[in-house]
């Protein structure tokens, strides 16, 4: 059983964030609203929105700065003029956000950082865990940002209790079965927190319980649209089992981040968990968060690869490897060895992230 099994009728259809449509820009002149095609503010040679400084060449084209020498070999006209009206359109030139109803009040965003505005705004939505369903049939549409999500999960439509953990310190959970999802929320020590300033964007977390022929696969993501930002906190985590002296686990140097618009992220590590390390009908899980420093601002001109993307999972994502004792010593033994099997994430290395560290 995967992530979802909620009720209802008919098939779901979840449209991805990032396929909602931009506005057309539009700029304030003698007092009215002047709406644009956005080609006519997109650079000719890339097709990216232009971004002052902007340069003409000879045949009237509009080119960004980088584009600049490449044009003027493609086109046979010079680029080399600067063109201080095209640089006072683009910077007057505006889009709304996208996400106004989820909470945005950032107004009219100018248009050649609309998709940087969009990749990291905090109100960007993310969907509820229980969207999927039973293969896919069925199950909760909502879609909202992240407290509106909290709200949704915690209130009638679930009335799922919220757990609330604290960074740096581990907590020891007891999940029922029955329920395949739970919702965790990030909570800095308060001396940090004071520091650093209120955070009323909440993080929070997702942890899923889900069948892997004999064992259960416990996975963890960090629920928000926008950890590929350069600006969102990035978290490492450690999760655990034990029972008699046998300790299974499983870190991840940086934890992937998704909005469930399509599922769990293929990305995802889990920890499988046979049936004898279960308590009745309970997963005895022992979770530490860390979350980590800020990484330092990239040098100007140079992008920021994704921690971590969220494609769809047709299936939900396989577990590593794991080297579980067949047997454990016996009551009578005089060798009271603990044994510990330990699966580290690794798929970090394949991601260009900021400062993971062990926890």
């Amino acid at each position: 059983m995967g992530l979802g099994g909620g009720g209802g009728e008919g098939v779901l259809a979840v449209v991805p964030m990032e396929a909602i449509p931009m506005a057309e820009p539009q700029i304030v002149a003698g007092g009215k609203i002047v709406g644009l095609r956005a080609d006519l503010l997109d650079c000719h040679n890339c097709r990216l929105p232009l971004k002052p400084p902007i340069f003409k060449c000879d045949a009237e084209h509009l080119v960004c700065s980088s584009c600049r020498g490449l044009h003027g070999e493609a086109c046979g006209g010079r680029a080399a003029v600067h063109s201080a009206l095209a640089d006072i359109f683009a910077a007057a030139a505006t889009v709304p956000c996208g996400y106004e109803r989820y909470g945005c009040d950032a107004g009219g965003v100018v248009y050649h950082e609309a998709a940087d505005h969009r990749r990291a705004c905090q109100h960007a939505p993310c969907c509820c865990p229980d969207r999927a369903g039973a293969a896919g049939i069925g199950g909760c549409g909502f879609v909202g940002s992240r407290q509106d999500l909290l709200d949704h999960i915690s209130g009638p439509d679930h009335s799922r209790p919220i757990i609330v953990v604290r960074y740096g310190q581990p907590w020891n959970l007891s999940l029922p079965l029955s329920r395949r999802w739970h919702i965790l929320v990030g909570e800095e020590d308060k001396a940090v927190a004071a520091a650093a300033g209120a955070d009323r964007h909440r993080n929070l977390f997702l942890v899923s319980l889900g069948e892997r022929g004999a064992t259960t696969a416990v996975s963890l993501v960090c629920v928000r649209a926008d950890g590929t930002a350069p600006s969102a906190p990035q978290f490492a985590c450690k999760l655990a089992v034990e029972s008699d002296g046998c300790r299974l686990t499983l870190e991840s140097p940086l934890v992937c981040s998704s909005s469930l618009s399509g599922g769990l992220p293929a990305e995802v590590k889990c920890l499988p968990v046979p049936k004898d390390f279960l308590s009745g009908d309970s997963v005895p899980l022992s979770i530490h968060i860390e979350k980590l420093p800020a990484p330092p601002a990239p040098p100007l001109g140079l992008g920021i690869a994704p921690a971590c993307t969220s494609p769809v999972a047709a299936t939900p994502p396989p577990c590593p490897a794991a080297t579980i004792p067949p047997s454990r010593p016996s009551s009578g033994s005089s060798d009271n060895v603990a044994v510990k099997t330990v699966i580290t994430d690794q798929s970090y290395k394949k991601r260009k992230s900021a400062n993971p560290r062990k926890l």
